[in-house]
């Protein structure tokens, strides 16, 4: 197995060097949240499962430079890259419980400590837990949200919307893509009555989706697009200048696709892309959609299905690992009474209170 640790100042910047430097099919160890020259920074640890025929080339070739007999094997040539993304999981799981009672880390409240236990309890990755604990630490002068809200950042949605025209939403089959195009065009209308919106399907691998999204966009009043070339690109282009706001919906990636390979992505610049994922999903899953649609300029995260989640400590991972913040929030099967925009009470509520956010109240619109 080939092991190596990465730095920098950004998160996504990193797992763009990974998967560069190793390949997509390189393993994430470990991340870690550190301080360089008194900034923040992120360091990564990954590793490159090597076949078992060139772990055995590499072996000989290593046995006739050092004429000596390594009796010790570095690692086991069956264990697939999944299952050591699990049983690292588990060790630093493992290793962080029997520390804890020895850390001596700086001096908090036993409040603060309430708190970042239940984090704990609720999924938060234990570098996460020490970074925030770092934090309230050399930050006890300021209010423990204010803290938290500096390592896991939330923006409104009024502030993402102002950002640009044409807002681009990415994720995987399934996590309510659609339905959320449909939410946060109803939620802009709201907060700018009158505004000219058109609603863009680039998902032309699912008919279900293109019809659902052409029938409300017609009951609702938006504009409707379909991209399906190249060619297409151009009148998306021109839609800058004819509307207030474009969102675009686009497919899931498979196994073997590319975020870059989109081609919305290699002939669309100055776009606003949003990550859309669930917390029904499992840490690691969560995780490895991280690193799939990882691009410097994502610009913010938006969370679906709240509603049928048991905990929420991925969000508070997610925004952490990523440093993109919160913008939406979406629970329930509807389009009236099911979303909102995020904040700092309503996000950090969900996650303390399992309180799922008060939705915005929107005007009926035939549906």
């Amino acid at each position: 197995m080939q092991v190596k640790t990465f730095r920098g100042q950004s998160y996504s910047a990193l797992l763009q060097q990974v998967k560069s430097e190793l390949g997509p099919d390189a393993v994430i160890l470990s991340s870690d949240c550190i301080s360089s020259n008194g900034k923040k920074a992120f360091e990564l640890t990954a590793a490159l499962e090597v076949p078992a025929a060139d772990q055995e080339q590499a072996y000989d070739k290593k046995q006739e430079k050092s004429g000596s007999e390594d009796l010790i094997p570095d690692t086991e040539p069956g264990l697939q890259g999944e299952q050591w993304r699990q049983e690292w999981a588990e060790f630093k799981k493992s290793i962080f419980q029997m520390i804890k009672p020895q850390l001596q880390g700086p001096r908090i409240s036993s409040r603060q400590k309430q708190a970042l236990e239940f984090l704990e309890k609720q999924g938060v990755y234990p570098e996460v837990i020490m970074d925030l604990w770092s934090r309230l630490g050399k930050n006890s002068h300021l209010p423990t949200l204010d803290v938290l809200s500096r390592a896991v950042p939330v923006s409104s949605w009024k502030k993402q919307m102002r950002q640009g025209t044409i807002h681009c939403l990415m994720g995987p089959s399934g996590v309510g893509k659609t339905t959320t195009v449909l939410r946060l065009a109803l939620e802009s209308r709201n907060i700018k009555p009158g505004m000219k919106i058109c609603l863009v399907n680039n998902d032309t691998q699912h008919a279900g989706g293109r019809l659902f999204l052409k029938h409300y966009a017609d009951l609702s009043g938006f504009s409707f697009m379909e991209i399906k070339s190249a060619q297409d690109l151009k009148s998306l282009k021109q839609a800058r200048e004819k509307f207030d706001l474009v969102f675009m919906d686009t497919p899931g990636l498979g196994p073997h696709d590319n975020v870059q390979d989109s081609l919305w992505m290699k002939h669309m610049k100055n776009i606003q892309r949003h990550l859309v994922l669930s917390p029904v999903y499992a840490h690691e899953q969560l995780d490895n959609y991280l690193q799939k649609y990882s691009r410097d300029d994502l610009n913010s995260l938006i969370w679906t299905k709240l509603d049928e989640a048991c905990s929420y400590g991925t969000l508070v991972n997610a925004s952490w690992k990523s440093a993109l913040p919160a913008s939406y929030l979406g629970f329930g099967k509807g389009l009236r009474h099911c979303s909102t925009s995020a904040s700092r009470d309503n996000f950090w509520k969900l996650i303390f209170k399992k309180k799922l956010p008060q939705a915005t109240q929107q005007e009926d619109n035939n549906f």
